[in-house]
């Protein structure tokens, strides 16, 4: 979650004026704001999150301590595969977090039918990383979303028009998940060699391998 925060400032000779930051990580949110209390001459201090939603200094701190119990620091890997001969579609998602201190990797594909293109299952891949996250309830966080699909990534953050009705369905669905569940996306587009793992999730699905697992890596 990133966090904004409005500080309102009292100067020397009392005059009151309200200051703004940037967008910060949570973490680097909460040290400033005991900076800008230590100078002694805070009146108030309020967090604002990507949402609209304000924050106390006391809710941060409560937060960050119920994150470290669930998980956090998400970064998901996605691809899709279609095979025209056969119109079946595979999706393979790598999903990697923290919590209690551990790292896991959670590994999860599908074989899907009814999509007409590959783009449609590489819409379809992201949207079932983002399925995986309703279901182990993450709420209100920055997730780093990773693949190699320059469409889906352009698209859906908006950097080119989308034509297509089956791709726009796609993207109002993920989008409202997201704002239902307060997740933020940034995206980071991939070479193909970069992203295997996911990629050979999806072609194992093709195949009919089903693999779903979580495992703690080092």
């Amino acid at each position: 979650m990133k966090l904004k925060i409005i500080w309102k400032y009292i100067t020397k000779k009392k005059y009151q004026i309200t200051l703004d930051t940037d967008w910060l990580e949570t973490k680097e949110a909460l040290l400033l704001a005991e900076d800008f209390e230590s100078t002694g001459r805070t009146k108030e201090i309020i967090f604002l999150d990507q949402f609209d939603s304000q924050w106390t200094k006391k809710q941060v701190i409560k937060y960050l301590k119920e994150l470290e119990d669930e998980p956090h620091d998400i970064v998901i890997y996605f691809d899709g595969g279609f095979d025209i001969a056969t119109g079946i579609s595979g999706v393979g998602v790598s999903l990697y977090f923290q919590q209690n201190g551990k790292n896991f990797r959670k590994r999860f594909n599908e074989k899907l039918t009814g999509l007409s293109t590959n783009n449609e299952a590489e819409f379809a891949a992201l949207e079932n990383a983002i399925f995986l996250l309703e279901e182990m309830n993450i709420t209100g966080q920055m997730i780093s979303v990773k693949g190699d699909s320059q469409v889906v990534m352009n698209q859906i953050s908006g950097d080119w028009p989308c034509y297509e009705e089956q791709h726009e369905r796609f993207i109002n669905r993920i989008e409202k998940k997201c704002k239902q569940n307060k997740l933020t996306l940034q995206f980071e587009l991939l070479k193909r060699n970069d992203n295997k793992e996911a990629h050979n999730l999806a072609t194992s699905a093709l195949k009919g391998n089903k693999i779903e697992s979580t495992i703690e890596v080092t």
